[in-house]
């Protein structure tokens, strides 16, 4: 599965998309059950490859594990929403992006 990503100066993958949004984006062949896609912001590209940032990824865990104790469970509730409107929100973007692609190429645009 070809996907476009988009870095960092420290090369961490800050967004990605099927198609090219930016001349800067990097093509990167990804299977379709690869972890990238479920999780991508835990990974950086480094010599033509994407890397897991196990350490960056265990931040990340303890972070909304301390964020979570300090939460009442309607807090949690809340935070649990957003994070599902925001995984909501990507897939809606790129199926919008896929629509545009796909109507580019029937079109001949």
């Amino acid at each position: 599965m070809q996907i476009f990503i988009n870095v960092n100066n420290d090369n961490r993958v800050i967004g990605w998309g099927s198609t090219r949004g930016n001349e800067s984006d990097i093509e990167v062949t990804v299977s379709e059950n690869h972890e990238f896609l479920n999780n991508p912001f835990i990974f950086t590209y480094s010599n033509g490859n994407l890397v897991k940032d196990e350490v960056y990824q265990q931040e990340l865990l303890a972070q909304k594990e301390a964020e979570t104790n300090g939460l009442t469970k309607l807090e949690e509730i809340m935070v649990a929403l957003a994070e599902l409107a925001e995984a909501f929100e990507q897939k809606k973007t790129n199926t919008q992006l896929a629509i545009v692609e796909l109507a580019e190429i029937k079109g001949g645009v």
